[in-house]
């Protein structure tokens, strides 16, 4: 508007900054929202007057992080969906999924993001290594955040020498699960199949994953919910073995295994000599 004392902006949409967010994100982390706050101005001023000297007070620590989508995509499936629930400071995921094989634009600003993920804890630095882990699948295994399925057509190749090298090398300390297709006679090993894996109990102290046939025409979002079920079943001080026959067939290959082992906190080992084509991770 302009008067005879110049130009003037007037605000026609105001709203309260936290308005458009959920009460209970905002509890967790301030302990109010703005919703409540507007409400005592007119059914209870007294209260409303009193809280305006006090401030705030953090309970925890929030973020929301948008998806980021680096190129013109088609996508499949969304891993991220069951991945960030796996997050410690994990408060919901928000996409902006409505079909199968829904085409997404590379994202250029804030409405054009693929979707958000909500997280809250009352450690701040768990807060930011979760926002650090989001931001390493999208710049590195973006299969893992959004899928186009590029598994699909892989033409599977098997070679058993490293699952005997290994079985000889660790065989003697410990218990063993092998999650393999098929089973192999001459093993005197616990061996599962992965549909049936809910049927074993306990954990162990050695995890081999040798599985592709089973994986190949799933789409990745079962994929990586199969093998973080998987990696649910190690033990502390146990280790992970993903032989290569394996995370080729895995989103992003061997740069999806390693992210997915990462976000039960488990150590990315280095590999022995002998066998230098497996992903290896510790619980210790």
């Amino acid at each position: 508007m302009i008067d005879e004392n110049g130009p003037v902006l007037i605000e026609v949409n105001c709203r309260p900054m936290g308005s458009s967010l959920e009460p209970e994100f905002l509890d967790r982390i301030s302990g109010q929202h703005e919703t409540d706050s507007s409400l005592d101005s007119y059914l209870n001023p007294e209260k409303f007057h009193k809280k305006l000297n006090e401030g705030y007070r953090l309970f925890s620590y929030g973020v929301i992080k948008s998806l980021i989508v680096p190129n013109d995509v088609i996508v499949e499936s969304s891993p991220i969906t069951y991945i960030s629930s796996k997050l410690k400071s994990f408060y919901k995921i928000s996409l902006n999924i409505h079909e199968d094989y829904q085409p997404f634009l590379k994202t250029q600003d804030l409405e054009s993001s693929a979707g958000d993920i909500y997280l809250v804890h009352e450690d701040f630095n768990q807060v930011i290594n979760d926002v650090n882990y989001i931001r390493t699948l999208e710049k590195q295994a973006f299969q893992l955040v959004l899928s186009e399925g590029l598994n699909k057509n892989k033409v599977i190749c098997n070679d058993d020498e490293d699952l005997k090298l290994l079985l000889e090398d660790i065989k003697s300390y410990g218990s063993i699960l092998l999650v393999t297709d098929e089973e192999i006679d001459e093993l005197d090993i616990l061996q599962v199949a992965p549909d049936k894996l809910d049927e074993i109990k306990g954990k162990f102290d050695y995890i081999i994953i040798n599985i592709n046939k089973s994986i190949i025409n799933k789409k990745d979002d079962y994929v990586a919910e199969l093998f973080l079920n998987i990696f649910n079943k190690i033990r502390t001080g146990g280790y992970i073995f993903i032989l290569k026959n394996t995370y080729d067939y895995l989103p992003n290959g061997r740069l999806g295994a390693e992210a997915l082992v990462k976000i039960f906190d488990l150590k990315i080992q280095m590999p022995k000599h002998n066998l230098k084509k497996i992903v290896i991770a510790s619980n210790i």
